[in-house]
């Protein structure tokens, strides 16, 4: 039986800090630690590899089906064979091996750009930024180059979208300026030829395809790994000889998450050439990975292991079937939908942040400080879900992603990012206590790792699978700005439909009461 160590603030230090639960809170530090070192960069070593945005929402928004499968599977697994800890170490061991292999994945190479352009009929963009020397090109005159048209198409640079300008040779060369730069790809063509070259939206390079491989097989532990966590932190915290709570032992997971994200932001900027994708180094980013993941692994040894929880075989039976209630279904459709937003968030901020002029130390910086935010509401999160439930807690969030985006999308300094992310507190913050919670309370005995392997693939699965990879195309076709302001019109009609859903359930469930108080008065 939990007791409570002293009274007031001395008494929840002395409990905070009791031995049985320090290593839960290491091995919570250093694994999502470990994931900060990589998550919150791997668009940007997308970038560097050379791929592009609709490759990157290939491979960033299809890691999230690969969790969908192995956070049931390992809730299953744990579940079936009560050998959590095992689980957890294996995993650990499977997140850090092919993770850290994907530093070794060479860039692509960047696109070639003609030296001599003579009898092409096309031309690099520094034509028009350099000039244009007609002694190169004999055959060519240097007033009827000037004298024609020609459409221009830019892409990467300044741009989150292809661009096109046309023009004479003066008007290109006032107007291509303000969009190019290291990154740019710029191609022209005479107004006589009938389009200009486009670059091949997806390039299945084997940059693309190994990249890929490695990071679903990484991230098939990493999801693996976090879900029976979880699983086993719920096991700890009711078998502690002090009283606590799942948000203030995973508290110490947004700690790490928040240290190591701003430590490899800086060292991304004291060891990189520049913020341009290809002089980003990465050395650092994955070194520190590779250490807090070992440390993570070496904590999961000091973790107290708890009386597993027998199923009986009927019940085992019977707990695919009641998992299934109406209150678990509408909260499902929460947290898709917050899946897909998250898919649009953790694909895409770093790289629009990058084209607004955003730094490394930026990049950095943000991921601190949503971590700020998120830390003291889930220190808290338990009061909230109590005073407002499970669904108002849901819709808190659908709503905050509504106004983040939207923010976002009004957004012109990369800096004001900080300000707009208050609301990350609500978005993640209180929903992954309230997911976390919401599957130990409505799971039926023994099968909590299953329902929390549900809902985390529902989440981080299906929901950020799908919103990444729609959010790539899009991204690509339209640009950042408008793609945020899609995703936050999208959240705010999810977020009324909710409503409108958590109303028609509680209507439900009074009548649902009223009907079996009549049956029992009939008998």
């Amino acid at each position: 039986m939990a007791v409570v160590e002293g009274h007031g603030c001395s008494g929840h230090v002395k409990a905070f800090f009791h031995p049985y639960l320090l290593p839960l809170k290491a091995v919570y530090f250093f694994q999502l630690g470990a994931a900060a070192c990589l998550i919150p960069y791997i668009p940007l070593f997308i970038q560097h590899l050379g791929l592009n945005a609709a490759e990157n929402g290939i491979l960033f928004g299809a890691l999230p089906f690969i969790a969908m499968v192995s956070k049931p599977s390992a809730g299953a697994l744990s579940d079936r064979f009560k050998a959590p800890f095992l689980c957890l170490r294996v995993f650990t061991v499977v997140q850090l091996v092919f993770m850290f292999a994907v530093y070794f994945v060479p860039p692509r190479d960047p696109p070639t750009k003609p030296t001599t352009f003579c009898g092409l009929n096309m031309f690099p963009c520094s034509v028009f930024l350099e000039g244009f020397n007609a002694t190169e090109c004999p055959g060519l005159d240097n007033n009827a180059f000037r004298d024609n048209n020609y459409t221009c198409r830019v892409e990467g640079g300044n741009v989150s979208a292809p661009d096109i300008v046309s023009g004479d040779v003066p008007t290109i060369s006032a107007n291509i300026g303000q969009l190019i730069n290291a990154n740019s790809t710029c191609w022209c063509l005479p107004a006589s030829e009938s389009s200009v070259n486009p670059s091949p939206l997806v390039q299945w390079t084997h940059q693309f395809w190994l990249t890929g491989l490695l990071l679903a097989v990484g991230w098939f532990g990493y999801g693996a790994a976090v879900t029976l966590n979880d699983a086993i932190a719920f096991s700890v915290v009711e078998s502690s000889p002090v009283k606590t709570t799942y948000g203030a032992n995973r508290v110490l997971g947004t700690m790490g998450w928040a240290s190591f994200a701003l430590l490899i932001g800086l060292l991304l900027q004291t060891f990189s050439d520049s913020a341009a994708a290809e002089d980003r180094d990465f050395t650092p980013a994955f070194a520190t990975f590779a250490v807090a993941a070992v440390l993570a692994f070496g904590a999961t040894f000091f973790l107290r292991a708890p009386k597993p929880v027998e199923i009986p075989p009927p019940l085992v039976k019977a707990v695919g079937r009641s998992l299934w209630t109406v209150d678990v279904m509408l909260f499902s459709f929460g947290t898709f939908v917050a899946g897909i937003n998250s898919g649009m968030l953790y694909g895409y901020l770093a790289w629009y942040q990058s084209e607004l002029g955003g730094s490394n130390i930026l990049i950095g910086v943000t991921v601190f400080v949503q971590a700020c935010y998120e830390a003291p509401m889930m220190a808290i999160s338990g009061w909230i879900i109590r005073k407002v439930g499970y669904h108002g807690c849901m819709l808190m969030c659908l709503l905050s992603f509504g106004i983040r985006f939207l923010g976002y999308y009004l957004m012109v300094n990369p800096w004001f990012v900080l300000l707009i992310d208050v609301v990350h507190s609500v978005g993640y913050g209180l929903f992954y206590a309230s997911m976390t919670n919401f599957a130990f309370e409505k799971a039926p005995a023994g099968a909590t790792a299953t329902l929390q392997g549900v809902l985390g693939a529902t989440y981080e699965g299906f929901g950020q699978g799908l919103g990444g990879i729609a959010a790539g195309f899009l991204y690509q076709a339209y640009g950042g700005r408008t793609t945020w302001l899609g995703y936050s019109i999208f959240s705010l009609a999810a977020a009324a439909f909710y409503a409108v859903g958590g109303v028609l359930a509680r209507m439900r469930e009074k009548y649902l009461v009223v009907k079996i108080d009549i049956e029992n008065v009939d008998l």
